[in-house]
């Protein structure tokens, strides 16, 4: 995975900074399957259903580690994904027959000539661009859509799903505002300058509404991440044509990235010049593991249980030890940070986590693995990740 600045457009069609390239090209997508280690089974053999873009660690390594725990698994990728078999069944009622799963598994998928029943569906950065084109534009719609719409909904045939609900930038600091959390004063707005003329301070904060990302053609990503604009500058830019979100800079005494992964909460300080810098110099950003102060802790697993969320990446502020949030991306990678930090405890509470809901699934809540056994099978996966 590259990255390089690409200068932002000058005049009226400015509403961030500098725009971000991301090319993914370069990584071929594959279907990775994990097999029990007692072979073929006449019957659906359960197992966690993994989606995402090849160019992301996080679940190259997850499956790794589930499958030294003994947990069947497939990892799809979306470069990859239309040149798949497929066949789904939606079970129930008397006569179709079950899953072999004990639980309460509702589908059978048959994938490349191999059946299966899902007992855990994690996707995360499936987007339909990410697919090939074809000569034919109608059909390459039509195939990118209909891929995204199933493996969104492959989630309706398993009893357990991840990350949970995906609630959008203003759903989310409604709903923590109206959890009695505070949440930067916040205009939406196509006129950014009228915006900013009702914001406090001499800075304030520039974002889309939407992904960060978007992506222009197969592989190639373009961000417009948010910006930290001093308001007087802001107060000369013209009108857009279309809504961005305009907020006041909270002063702030840390900025904190926490993971919420099943109930359980791992804090990371993160300390950088500007928002971008992760992408932009990497190596000036410093990323120190933390012990989520109560409040924190608190917070995020309020804001998880509003949102049906059993994983999510909060950014958060400290402000003379108040929470501020900012919000939570429900497909927020983990692995940059714990390479930055040094340590592995996402990753740890993810397999945990998986395993879990996939034992649930099959009516055994198994015994427990320790974290040191999970600790020692992540030794020796790769770390590096992107930072989303």
């Amino acid at each position: 995975m590259s990255a390089t600045g690409v200068p932002a457009p000058a005049g009226p069609g400015r509403s961030c900074g500098p725009h971000l390239t991301v090319d993914l090209r370069g990584s071929p997508g594959a279907v990775s399957w994990r097999p029990p280690d007692a072979g073929a089974a006449a019957d659906a053999v359960p197992c966690v259903v993994l989606a995402d873009r090849a160019g992301c660690a996080e679940f190259a390594v997850l499956q790794d580690t589930l499958h030294r725990l003994g947990v069947p698994s497939v990892r799809v990728d979306a470069e990859s994904v239309a040149s798949l078999q497929l066949s789904a069944t939606v079970t129930g009622g008397a006569g179709h027959g079950r899953a072999r799963t004990g639980g309460g598994t509702c589908g059978v998928l048959d994938l490349d000539g191999r059946r299966i029943a899902p007992t855990v569906v994690w996707a995360r950065h499936f987007s339909p661009r990410a697919m090939p084109a074809t000569a034919d534009a109608a059909q390459t719609l039509l195939r990118a859509e209909s891929w995204h719409a199933f493996v969104r909904q492959l989630c309706s045939l398993a009893p357990a799903s991840l990350p949970g609900n995906r609630p959008g930038r203003l759903e989310q600091l409604a709903g923590a505002a109206a959890a009695g959390i505070r949440v930067p004063r916040t205009v939406v707005t196509t006129a950014p300058a009228e915006a900013a003329a009702a914001m406090p301070g001499s800075r304030v904060v520039v974002k889309v509404v939407g992904e960060h990302f978007v992506e222009t053609s197969p592989g190639l990503l373009t961000g417009a991440l948010p910006e930290i604009a001093a308001r007087a500058e802001v107060l000369r830019r013209p009108a857009l044509d279309y809504p961005v979100i305009v907020q006041e800079h909270v002063e702030h005494d840390a900025e904190l990235r926490v993971y919420h992964v099943a109930g359980a909460v791992h804090a990371y300080a993160v300390g950088k010049r500007a928002p971008d810098s992760p992408w932009r110099e990497e190596a000036e950003v410093t990323v120190t593991p933390v012990a989520a102060p109560p409040a924190v802790a608190d917070a995020v697993r309020a804001l998880a249980s509003l949102w049906g969320l059993t994983y999510g990446a909060f950014d958060l502020l400290l402000s003379a030890g108040e929470v501020v949030f900012l919000e939570v991306n429900t497909d927020g990678d983990w692995r940059w940070f714990e390479a930055k930090a040094g340590g592995r405890a996402v990753s740890t509470a993810v397999a945990l986590a998986t395993r879990t809901l996939h034992l649930a699934a099959l009516g055994n809540a198994g015994p427990p693995s320790p974290l040191e056994l999970v600790d020692f099978l992540l030794l020796g996966t790769r770390t590096r990740g992107s930072r989303r």
